[in-house]
């Protein structure tokens, strides 16, 4: 089962949080599990082929889901860095 987790950090420590969660996943390497499966068929283990793009799509999957919220979290980030100095700027004409 899948849960959101959520904690309270600066803003301007976003970046570096998102970089930080997305490091788990800096030592898959996509083109070596692509380029082994391709070499796998290439050497007729078609059932060893088979088993490794189950894993590499499983892989996927999970990259996919942290790559979603890591989107979601910078999109926030951003909106947040641009309305808060627009409301800034406003604020400032305004008086």
């Amino acid at each position: 089962m899948k849960v959101k987790i959520s904690y309270t950090v600066e803003l301007d420590e976003v970046p570096n949080q998102v970089r930080k969660y997305l490091h788990d996943h800096a030592g898959l390497s996509l083109d070596k599990t692509f380029e082994g499966i391709v070499k796998l068929i290439q050497e007729g283990n078609i059932q060893g082929a088979l088993e490794d793009i189950n894993f590499f799509r499983r892989d996927l999957a999970k990259l996919d889901l942290k790559l979603d919220d890591a989107q979601s979290i910078l999109d926030g980030y951003m909106r947040a860095r641009y309305s808060s100095s627009t409301e800034t700027e406003e604020d400032v004409s305004k008086e």
